[in-house]
């Protein structure tokens, strides 16, 4: 399954529209949002062109159209890019407000927005973008990605729909990554977590360097790093035949 395939074009343009719209609107885009924003439309094989000749009525009109769970996962996704850097204030408000603005919602629609960042267990789009450049982070945590590493990168990618090779050109600091990962609830940054963890013990070792750099995430959210750890390698020896069809040469470092 690829990324955003449930979501039209049209809705595609306007979802990356509302999110430029979102990091723009304090008017200072940081390289990493932009960055962010970018790399999912790349990943969507969206035309930023299309986006940019998307007419305001237009775009007012797909979101306003956009089903209840499409609407709380953009909302989701705006939350994220938002927590990239510390400057804004009352993050939740001015999205929602913004938001409200072309598609009224209830105090129902609140709630469901709220209740999304604490239980959501499934990550949105622009989660998935994320735990791909924290992925590279961690297989290059001890100055080199070895083969193994590689190749479960390149499973990961071929998961999400992302071109591994398109990694590398998304550094993302990893303070900023963090800023979001502390955004999303404890049970997408557990699936998150594990999702790195497979990619540490690819090649059947943990590096301090590898741990370390995972280490703020099991903190902020009082993980346990053993139980995940044994939840990465479970999941690795079920589906280890599945990941086995990515052992083929790549080159992502």
């Amino acid at each position: 399954m690829s990324l955003m395939d449930t979501y039209s074009h049209d809705e595609k343009c306007a979802v990356i529209a509302f999110l430029h719209a979102v990091i723009s609107e304090d008017r200072l885009i940081s390289y990493e949002e932009l960055n962010i924003v970018w790399m999912l439309a790349k990943s969507i094989q969206l035309d930023l062109l299309d986006v940019q000749k998307l007419s305001d009525e237009s775009f007012q009109e797909i979101i306003s159209n956009l089903s209840d769970e499409k609407l709380i996962e953009v909302l989701r996704m705006a939350y994220s890019l938002m927590s990239m850097d510390q400057t804004h204030e009352h993050q939740e408000t001015k999205i929602l407000d913004f938001m409200r603005s072309l598609k009224p919602m209830d105090d129902i629609s609140y709630r469901r927005f709220y209740l999304s960042l604490n239980k959501m267990s499934d990550l949105t789009p622009l989660d998935q973008v994320i735990l791909i450049v924290l992925a590279h982070y961690v297989a290059e945590a001890d100055d080199i990605i070895t083969e193994e590493e590689g190749k479960m990168i390149v499973a990961l990618c071929t998961i999400v729909g992302v071109d591994p090779h398109e990694v590398i050109l998304y550094k993302i600091p990893k303070d900023a990554l963090y800023h979001v990962v502390f955004s999303m609830s404890k049970h997408a940054v557990k699936r998150i977590v594990e999702e790195l963890l497979l990619v540490a013990i690819a090649d059947f070792k943990i590096s301090e360097q590898e741990y370390e750099f995972i280490f703020p995430m099991l903190a902020h959210f009082n993980l346990e790093f053993e139980e995940l750890l044994k939840n990465a390698r479970s999941r690795y020896q079920e589906h280890v035949e599945y990941y086995e069809l990515f052992r083929t040469e790549t080159e992502i470092n």
